[in-house]
């Protein structure tokens, strides 16, 4: 098997704990009137380590994960949501999810092959910084669109709307939120990219190994068959 090859299975492989992560953080989330998102830190990881298609995969599993505790009717918000508008609600979540993947890849992508001095925290505080930020952007943009029914949903809730909208969603709905899932990806960020740097390394230096001791031992199986035809 090619290095190449190792590579893409040992990425699968990391792909594969890191969407635990995102379903066990996003299953756990809970804080203010829409639910948190801790899974923000494990999906940032992916994107930095294993690029856009696989850190949009990780928040594509996001929004799923956010749509089934929705349905189930864990996360209120998302409960009632569905209820006035759910095929706009179910691409929220889908968009927000997987825009918070792919984004946060994409910059960390661009800023390291500039290759200036701590080039790699930068690109991780920047990846870091995104994530949260298209998060909550495209809810917002969302709720600004189906207004009448976030209005509706939050007068269900018990909520005062009889003030201004973006009051209501800065403030109410997005609120500490926000701000707390931002500071966990910035202070997260110098530690993923010391994460990042190491398995980067190591699944190069695995791949290899892995190859290497295929090939020697394809070696051997030619010398020990050209012995008995001897």
């Amino acid at each position: 098997m090619s290095v190449s090859k190792k590579q893409s299975t040992y990425k699968m492989a990391e792909l594969g704990i890191l969407l635990a992560l995102v379903i066990v953080l996003q299953s756990l989330s809970g804080m203010g009137v829409v639910n948190i998102c801790l899974c923000l830190v494990p999906i940032t990881l992916g994107a930095m380590v294993l690029g856009p298609k696989y850190g949009a995969a990780l928040g594509f599993a996001f929004g799923l994960v956010a749509i089934f505790w929705g349905l189930m009717g864990r996360d209120m918000f998302t409960y009632l949501l569905l209820q006035f508008n759910p095929v706009v609600t179910v691409l929220i979540c889908i968009v927000k999810g997987s825009l918070a993947g792919l984004v946060p890849a994409l910059f960390y992508k661009l800023i390291k092959k500039r290759e200036f001095k701590g080039a790699g925290i930068v690109a991780a505080v920047v990846a870091g910084v995104s994530a949260p930020v298209v998060n909550t952007g495209i809810f917002a943009i969302g709720s600004m669109i189906i207004k009448n029914d976030v209005v509706s949903v939050c007068n269900e809730l018990g909520l005062d709307t009889s003030g201004n909208f973006i009051a209501l969603l800065f403030l109410t709905l997005i609120g500490i939120n926000f701000f707390f899932e931002l500071l966990i990806n910035v202070v997260f960020s110098p530690a993923l990219n010391r994460i990042t740097l190491v398995l980067e390394k190591q699944t190069g230096i695995a791949a290899k190994q892995s190859t290497a001791n295929e090939e020697k031992s394809t070696e051997e199986e030619k010398k020990a068959d050209q012995v008995d035809e001897k």
